[in-house]
């Protein structure tokens, strides 16, 4: 059967739970009124609703959707688009109040690590853990990281696993991070000073200039079974606007429904400023200034941020010039609603990957934009008609 010339295409999706340690099937089960997003440097989330009806009841929903011990996999067309762990789970009731179904949250498998912490001193810092007596073998058996900036996510990750409980692992491979970036750093976790989660240690390390990009990666093996897998991106993840010469275009004929591409001075800084640990003057602080903005008219505006168990100079300078690199401009990420099938189509593009946005001549652009910019998020509506996706975006 072929579909009608004009009609949206169908697109088969299937919501497979599994226990989120072992990964063992739990279930397969409707969802309807889906929606879920990925994110570049960032944890993408999943909202849902399951019916309750007769033949649901027959699968035990509610042993399979357990909050905080239950994967979900997205699967759209035979490909893995989403997983994650719910997180939450509430009953849906009717006007006449009889449950007819339960709403399910759940975050991509990365925020698990947003409830993990270091919990004694890690460090690469040699020295410092000789002063600390500290245990200097490396992580996982001892208290030393390996200084590549991809191998000290690698370390916090096994310090992770190896906790006491034997309970400290969801089984998300990170073999893939043994490959070094060349880019090296001095980092110290002390939970004596500041005791940030181990998400957001890695995404501190990441943020910096010269840092990298990472994400979890999960889809389909050979043999039906499934992996999840640690990945980090050095330089960037994904292609330039050039190398996939992806056009999305508000008008006549184009791809984009909705473009939405606000302006806001908020975010807007010319002098940012990175502090790290410490107390008092003892505090290590990094300043990175665009005087050519001052000369160009533009006033004074300044940010601080505190990067916790940041103790090198130039680990935080590197900081300060990535947040003026991000805050440089008076723009905030536009988002637009494209049409899931019209060339470049959904699944040929993942975060981290740049196109050209063009919007037609009209009363807010005279004389029309065109700009070079980076996918960070991609957000999927999936509500039984033609799919909304939602890219929002960042410069290139």
């Amino acid at each position: 059967m072929t579909t009608p010339a004009g009609a949206p295409a169908v697109h088969q999706y299937t919501y497979l739970f599994c226990d989120l340690v072992t990964d063992r099937v739990l279930a397969e089960l409707p969802v309807i009124g889906a929606e879920y997003s990925t994110e570049l440097n960032g944890v993408g989330t999943f909202r849902g609703t399951v019916p309750l009806s007769d033949d649901v009841a027959q699968l035990s929903p509610m042993d399979a959707t357990i909050p905080a011990r239950t994967a979900l996999y997205v699967d759209r067309d035979g490909v893995i688009v989403w997983a994650g762990i719910i997180w939450t789970r509430r009953p849906l009731t009717s006007a006449n109040g009889i449950i007819w179904g339960m709403e399910l949250q759940g975050s991509e498998f990365a925020s698990y690590w947003q409830n993990r912490f270091v919990n004694k001193l890690l460090s690469t810092d040699y020295n410092l853990l000789i002063s600390n007596k500290a245990d200097t073998r490396y992580v996982p058996d001892g208290q030393r990281m390996y200084d590549d900036q991809a191998w000290i996510v690698w370390s916090l990750l096994r310090y992770a696993e190896a906790d006491p409980s034997g309970a400290g692992t969801i089984h998300v491979d990170t073999n893939p991070l043994v490959n070094a970036t060349g880019v090296t750093r001095s980092r110290t976790y002390d939970p004596g000073q500041q005791r940030p989660d181990i998400l957001t240690s890695i995404r501190q390390l990441a943020a910096v200039d010269g840092g990298f990009d990472w994400g979890i990666e999960a889809g389909w093996n050979a043999d039906g079974t499934r992996y999840r897998r640690w990945a980090v991106w050095y330089p960037r993840r994904g292609r330039t606007a050039t190398q996939t010469g992806f056009l999305f275009q508000y008008g006549p004929g184009g791809n984009v429904v909705v473009p939405d591409w606000p302006e806001d001075g908020m975010g807007y800084a010319n002098r940012c400023i990175a502090r790290g640990s410490g107390a008092g003057q003892d505090v290590v602080t990094g300043i990175a200034e665009a005087p050519d903005h001052w000369g160009a008219g533009w006033p004074l505006v300044e940010r601080v941020a505190t990067y916790d168990g940041v103790t090198q100079a130039n680990t935080i300078q590197a900081h300060a010039q990535a947040d003026l690199y991000a805050h440089s401009t008076a723009s905030t990420a536009p988002t637009f609603v494209v049409d899931a099938d019209a060339d470049p189509v959904l699944g040929s593009y993942t975060v981290g990957d740049s196109a050209q946005f063009a919007i037609d001549p009209g009363p807010y652009y005279p004389q029309g934009r065109v700009q070079a910019l980076r996918i960070v998020s991609i957000k999927v509506s999936v509500t039984g008609g033609p799919e909304k996706v939602a890219l929002t975006c960042t410069g290139a």
